[in-house]
């Protein structure tokens, strides 16, 4: 069974561009709880994201759910989500996702910057193989003949 072992939230709705919010997740259960407005929901769509890539409903295409600009009093904030698992196999892989709101005059531009899968070697901790959104458009990958070199 693959399980969620953390997750790093950066600049994403309430969650500060400047700070690293790290949560880790037990097993065989993490509640989630706290007030109004903690970003309890933000976590699970965080979590939705990393996993699926699928923006939250009204989202506004991304530019709802990247830490508002203008209430930091900058022009662009950035936003990362980063999520480590353990395949069903025992192999750590993380997540990548990073975007960018920017705001243009009267408008916010919304853009993903970056979506990088990687797995970890156990023993040193380091990157073994990292595969980008990029690479797969670039070299026409075919994912599903991939995945399973990815995961073993």
């Amino acid at each position: 069974m693959s399980t969620v072992d953390k997750m790093l939230i950066k600049g994403i709705r309430s969650f500060d561009p400047e700070n690293k919010n790290v949560i880790t997740f037990f097993r065989p259960l993490t509640l989630i709880v706290g007030p109004n407005g903690a970003g309890k929901t933000t976590i699970i769509e965080c979590l939705k994201l990393s996993c699926t890539g699928d923006l939250p409903p009204n989202a506004r295409s991304g530019q709802s759910f990247i830490h508002d600009p203008k209430v930091a009093g900058e022009t662009e904030t950035k936003g990362q989500i980063k999520l480590r698992f353990k395949t069903a196999a025992g192999k750590d892989v993380v997540c990548v996702r990073s975007f960018q709101l920017t705001q243009k005059g009267s408008k916010m531009e919304y853009k993903a910057i970056e979506s990088v899968l990687q797995t970890i070697n156990p023993h040193s901790g380091e990157v073994e193989i990292a595969l980008t959104f990029r690479m797969v458009l670039l070299y026409q990958i075919n994912l599903p003949l991939l995945l399973p070199y990815l995961w073993i």
